[in-house]
């Protein structure tokens, strides 16, 4: 009996280590996802005094970013020509329309080192 035990442990360990197994998903993946714009939308998480992703391909136009601020502190998205800043209150997440036709950075007028840029491809 106590084998039979034993046995059905170690069929379910390997059947949750098979239904865990990590995919990609969530692993901290910084890829851009596809281009977004009238419209549509794309979200960048501030944590951990960086932003991710810190690269975001957008087609040229109304572009509305959703920006979540995972931070104990407050940040700012700032485009780099000025164009655009908001304020990112610790916790809070915050709706961002542009109208753009360039490629534009952005930076955390707080946290100099936290960067990323909108890459417009369109």
């Amino acid at each position: 009996m106590r084998r039979r035990a034993g046995t059905v442990v170690l069929v379910l360990g390997l059947l949750l280590m098979a239904c865990s197994s990590d995919d990609g998903e969530g692993s901290g993946d910084t890829s851009s996802p596809a281009p977004t714009g009238g419209g549509a939308g794309t979200t960048i998480v501030a944590e951990g005094f960086a932003f991710n992703p810190d690269s975001v391909d957008v087609n040229a136009g109304e572009v509305t970013l959703t920006v979540e601020n995972k931070d104990s502190a407050e940040h700012t998205f700032t485009l780099d020509d000025g164009s655009s800043d908001t304020d990112l209150p610790a916790g809070e997440t915050v709706t961002i329309t542009l109208d753009l036709t360039t490629t534009v950075g952005w930076h955390c007028t707080i946290h100099p080192s936290m960067t990323g840029t909108l890459n417009v491809v369109a």
